[in-house]
């Protein structure tokens, strides 16, 4: 994650202190870029503020419209030359810097996403390098604690206050909380699982243990996989101390040469697959991790074209070749080593809950985290968590799912199926 994590403080009096004049032709340049590609767009009323003044309203220049959806405000002028590129990746960085800024709502804000264009084929092609030089496990282990290791308080502030679990919940309904649709979920992967007093599994990227302070207390014995150094950490100093009526072991390692010389009855990936391309390579390492019959959980986002990601979130976000699932991909990976899907479940609206909740925890906690991380991460993890909760509600760019597969091959009918046997 290339951004200044020790960035000071910069509330809004500093971005004040630090914001230049925008001149006059460049807010016509700015104002003229938008209002040419707004104008067949659905996008809702909105301001744009330049410092030292000027007004706009958009998409049509009236102000007996409703109050703005919301206010674009360019405090500088290198913001209004971002803006007048149309560049979503310039736009991007411009707010990471305080060079843009947002007030109302975030997600109407996110509609002028379609308006920017995003061509960086050299970025594009150089994400793909370094795991094509050095191979997916020494590139995981490099990009992957960038996005993990902001502190571990730092995500503590926005996920739920009952296990913090790094990946989508699961709701019954709109006005659910994020702590009772967390519980759903990992009743769920208990159920799916099969899972019992004794079972052993492994989590691959464990997080901060959420799904073993669920799993744990019901006697599920666990192994817990990360490359992030401040969860690893975490992990280690908990499970010595967890009182759980469990057996717990923490590895650092990659899921690619993981050989613990033994089988479990159950493989779960919480939000890890995007980070785990290579989906033969990782369904042969299934096969043999697992006991005959025995259950792979994943919950993952997808799209209907690998690496599709844009180039601000492959940038910024998650680096290198990070990229939402390919279905038709893990699918015929699945196959080739012969497991069956016995469960798929289309969680696009439980995940955007699950978004917009962390987001507004985040908000509220500005102040709080701040002075923990930098502003500059405080603004990418409040675009991140906006971005998706918007790819995920508007338009579907973004797909979720939770999927189980069965280790079925010469196993009998009676053995398939997500109901636990009499």
């Amino acid at each position: 994650m290339s951004v200044d994590r020790e960035a000071p403080l910069m509330g809004a009096a500093a971005r004040s202190a630090r914001a230049n004049v925008v001149p006059g032709p460049l807010q016509e340049r700015a104002v003229q870029a938008l209002r040419n590609r707004v104008a067949n767009a659905n996008v809702p009323p909105f301001d744009v503020e330049f410092a030292g003044g000027g007004l706009c309203r958009l998409p049509a220049d009236d102000r007996q419209q409703p109050a703005p959806a919301f206010i674009l405000r360019v405090m500088s002028p290198d913001g209004a030359t971002a803006i007048a590129n149309l560049d979503e990746l310039a736009i991007g960085e411009a707010y990471l810097r305080g060079d843009l800024d947002v007030d109302g709502d975030f997600l109407a804000c996110l509609d002028m996403r379609p308006i920017f264009s995003d061509r960086h084929p050299l970025l594009a092609l150089a994400r793909f390098a370094l795991p094509f030089i050095r191979g997916q496990r020494r590139s995981d282990m490099q990009w992957i604690p960038r996005h993990y290791d902001c502190g571990n308080e730092f995500y503590f502030a926005f996920l739920d206050k009952w296990v913090g679990l790094y990946s989508q919940a699961l709701y019954t309904s709109d006005d659910e909380t994020l702590e009772s649709a967390v519980r759903n979920k990992l009743e769920y992967i208990y159920d799916v699982c099969r899972l019992g007093p004794g079972s052993r599994i492994l989590d691959v990227g464990a997080g901060w243990g959420g799904l073993e302070k669920h799993v744990g207390a019901k006697g599920v014995d666990v192994t817990m996989m990360t490359l992030s150094h401040k969860q690893l950490a975490y992990l280690t100093d908990w499970s010595t101390r967890h009182g759980l009526p469990c057996q717990l072991n923490v590895v650092y390692e990659s899921i690619y040469t993981f050989e613990p010389g033994t089988q479990f009855d159950a493989i779960v990936l919480l939000g890890v697959m995007e980070h785990l391309p290579a989906y033969r390579q990782l369904f042969a390492r299934f096969a043999r991790l697992l006991k005959p019959g025995g259950r792979v959980y994943m919950d993952f986002t997808a799209q209907r074209k690998k690496y599709a990601a844009n180039a601000f979130v492959y940038r910024y976000v998650f680096e290198g070749n990070h990229t939402p699932v390919y279905m038709p991909g893990l699918f015929k990976a699945a196959s080739q080593e012969g497991f069956e899907p016995i469960a798929l479940h289309n969680d696009r609206h439980s995940y955007f809950l699950t978004l917009q909740a962390w987001a507004r925890n985040l908000e509220a906690a500005r102040e709080r985290v701040v002075p923990m991380v930098g502003e500059s991460v405080y603004r990418l993890f409040r675009l991140y968590l906006w971005g998706c909760a918007h790819h995920l509600q508007r338009n579907g760019w973004l797909e979720s799912y939770r999927l189980v597969f069965q280790r079925s091959v010469g196993r009998p009918s009676s053995e398939i199926g997500t109901y636990k046997p009499l």
